[in-house]
């Protein structure tokens, strides 16, 4: 990023995401609403046609999913400046190439620029971050055609060929001119739900070609693939209330933004602070916690310690380091540091470590001659699993989905402030709630219905999903099998599941029975021990 282009501070107004100040009004009036930071601080330029121009459903240009995307990152700490001034409506994957290809220069809509034109190439030059919405126009003409003389077949490969080729050449362009920035392109969401039956069944068969398509494309160029489809599917009345409009509404954009970009704009490295803070164990009831300084618009004014997700201690900013004494041995611990300003904003990306105190060797009454035995000690010292008051450990007794869920969680030292949604968990502990809550805020856990059934037993193919999505959770990134797993009894499950079983069986978490998985049986806490210990030896 070069000084001489853009501001280089993050109080800049967003367009009309934040409320306006009246002209002449003090600084000292004015709201802020920049949370402090550890992480890089970012710039977004958006690409595209009107769907990243912000057009809405009666054809006015408003806000779009990646104001939304930037009112967002900008709250949170994560970028200082943002243009959507090369995206335009009409625009076809061959503009967006030409564009790129001519270095245009365009009027900034956006924040963070001190010019009022920019050329495309430089501004692509020193992003970190770009987004790219294009190719509905390529085939909007042929689809609108179709409605009288019926749906070609030729004419619809023809463009789409033709769109992918341009979308690949627009990445190659990208990634020659900036190696590093993170593009996330969006895939197509279906845009003609209102035209007939009969249309509808090729249309939806051609947009499940045309993403499948677009996603190798994208990730063969080193490219994040953006699903909109089943977001925008699930509210077809609210998100595309106009049958005369593809685009939009602003609730849709809103949808696009919260469900499918900034999840995956937020997994990027960019906002990894695990090298922030450091834990120094002194012996094995106390450690030192040190953390690096936090960066601000106007200046820190305190740092909030959480332990264990409960706010233990508030520090000036001047203090980055903290001792934790008098904890309890063979116990795990996890650490969340948040900065703060005079405003009161608290970073959202926060340095976050777990550690474990030592001790004395827990023992149980009923595992010494189990084959699980090794595992369940190492699960209990962790912290990761707990025993009975009466000294057992009850090893071929059944897991449940709530213990399962707080065992996952323990062993990655996850928390969240947020509330699970599911109405069947208020018997529990809060203790429990809010791991729960945690593992559903993090994307461990699913539920049906509003409900989380916590007491029932977790099957061996349920917390396959969870260790999947939680491998994938830590490590940022999807997991790419190597092979096919060798068991008989998986092929009915659907493709996450499968997938999520053979992540379990190449990385040596899992064994199998005879060439059987079992998907469907209750597992065992031996079993959950073998299964969270090797999980955690293998994120080590």
């Amino acid at each position: 990023m070069q000084l001489s282009k853009k501001f280089r501070f993050l109080a800049a107004s967003v367009l009309a995401l934040q409320l306006a100040v009246p002209i002449g009004a003090n600084a000292e009036e004015q709201r802020d609403y920049i949370a402090p930071s550890w992480v890089t601080q970012a710039d977004y330029v958006a690409l595209g046609d009107s769907l990243a121009h912000g057009m809405n459903e009666i054809g006015m240009i408003g806000l779009g999913y990646t104001d939304f995307v930037a009112q967002a990152l900008q709250q949170d700490g994560l970028i200082t400046s943002y243009n959507k001034g090369f995206a335009y409506s009409g625009y076809t994957t061959k503009n967006v190439l030409e564009d790129i290809q001519n270095n245009v220069e365009k009027p900034v809509i956006g924040f963070g620029y001190q010019s009022e034109k920019v050329k495309l190439r430089t501004s692509l030059k020193e992003a970190e971050i770009i987004t790219l919405t294009a190719g509905a126009n390529d085939l909007i003409p042929i689809l609108e055609e179709s409605q009288t003389t019926g749906l070609s077949a030729a004419a619809m490969l023809k463009a789409s060929q033709g769109a992918i080729k341009n979308i690949a050449a627009i990445l190659d362009e990208i990634k020659e001119l900036n190696p590093n920035v993170q593009v996330y392109v969006m895939g197509y969401y279906n845009s003609f739900p209102y035209y007939s039956e009969d249309l509808q069944k090729q249309f939806k068969v051609l947009l499940t070609v045309m993403n499948s398509t677009i996603k190798t494309t994208v990730e063969k160029a080193g490219a994040i693939f953006v699903p909109t489809y089943d977001i925008v599917a699930q509210d077809v009345p609210s998100y595309l209330p106009n049958p005369e409009n593809i685009h939009l509404s602003e609730a849709g954009y809103l949808a696009v933004a919260n469900e499918a970009f900034l999840p995956a704009i937020k997994a990027s490295a960019l906002w990894d602070v695990s090298k922030a803070i450091q834990a120094n164990m002194k012996d094995s009831k106390t450690v030192k916690i040190s953390w690096q300084e936090a960066m601000d618009n106007v200046g820190v004014t305190n740092y909030n310690v959480y332990v264990n997700g409960k706010l233990t201690f508030t520090e000036n900013a001047d203090t980055t380091a903290i001792t934790l004494d008098n904890l309890t041995e063979n116990t795990t611990y996890t650490v969340a540091v948040k900065a703060v300003d005079a405003a009161g904003n608290e970073s959202v990306q926060s340095p976050t470590i777990t550690f474990a105190t030592e001790g004395r060797t827990l023992s149980f009454t009923d595992i010494e001659n189990h084959w699980a035995k090794d595992f369940i000690q190492k699960a209990a010292e962790t912290g990761i699993m707990k025993g009975y008051a009466d000294g057992t450990f009850r090893p071929e007794q059944n897991v449940t989905r709530a213990q399962a869920a707080s065992m996952l969680v323990r062993s990655l030292g996850l928390t969240t402030k947020e509330q699970a949604p599911f109405t069947d968990i208020a018997s529990y502990d809060d203790g429990t709630q809010s791991e729960i809550a945690a593992a559903y805020a993090y994307g461990l856990v699913k539920g049906t219905d509003g409900k989380f059934n916590p007491g029932q037993p977790v099957t061996r193919a349920q917390l396959a999903l969870m260790i999947n999505r939680a491998y994938e959770h830590q490590l940022k990134q999807p997991y790419a099998v190597k092979g096919k797993v060798p068991f008989s009894d998986i092929a009915s499950y659907n493709e996450e599941t499968k997938h999520a079983i053979t992540m379990l069986y190449e990385q040596g978490i899992i064994i199998g029975n005879e060439g059987k998985f079992s998907p469907e049986a209750s597992t065992k806490r031996s079993h959950a021990a073998k299964i969270f210990v090797n999980f955690n030896s293998l994120l080590k």
